[in-house]
């Protein structure tokens, strides 16, 4: 519908109907004219922009970890994920990945991406043999351990992720972002997937 026969119709409204009449026909010419007016876009509405399953920076859940983690794994072949955290913002994921003979290497991820690494952690035998043994204590891999996590907290973010020792027993360690902002610091044993610890961080 172009100007003139909006203006037309706008002009007969005023002889039929007053200022009121004026107003109300406008908006109806607006709204039947300009479908995206009084519509939800995909930015007003976030479910709309975001597949089912999808896990945007600061939603819930381990989606993004889990992407992030996918990446690097597929970076260095027969690898394991020994540690994952967010930096800048979520932004980025650094990740660090254990070869079979324990070398360590650290890589860069965004959005499931690697852009930076593989790099190789100069470490010695001992580390080396340490990487082994939690690796092979851990019958829980990061995913596992991860859904183990989100679900002790639940609407949280999981936005670190450590395979580590606690008290003699191999563990994952993680830090969770609750719905309301708190940070929780969440352990599972890493052979039996109990939670261990779950605890809000104290500042």
């Amino acid at each position: 519908m172009n100007k003139t026969i909006i203006g037309a119709l706008v002009g007969a409204s005023v002889l039929a109907g007053g200022c009121g009449a004026v107003v109300r026909e406008a908006e109806r010419l607006a709204v039947r004219t300009s479908p995206s007016i009084g519509t939800p876009t995909s930015a007003s509405s976030p479910s709309a922009s975001s597949p089912p399953g999808s896990s945007p920076a600061g939603s819930p859940g381990a989606g993004d970890l889990k992407q992030a983690a996918q990446a690097a794994l597929g970076a260095v072949p027969g690898s394991t994920l020994v540690s994952i955290e967010t930096e800048e913002n979520g932004r980025l994921w650094e990740v660090q990945v254990v070869g079979k003979d324990g070398t360590e290497h650290q890589l860069d991820v965004e959005s499931g991406k690697v852009v930076a690494g593989p790099t190789t952690e100069q470490e010695d035998a001992d580390d080396k043999a340490k990487h082994r043994a939690r690796v092979s204590a851990a019958k829980l891999d990061y995913a596992q351990a991860a859904d183990k996590i989100a679900a002790a907290v639940p609407e949280g973010r999981v936005t670190e992720l450590n395979l580590d020792t606690e008290q003699g027993k191999t563990v994952w360690e993680a830090d969770v972002i609750g719905a309301d902002g708190a940070k929780h610091e969440v352990a599972v044993d890493a052979a039996t997937g109990a939670v261990t610890r779950n605890n809000a961080a104290t500042s």
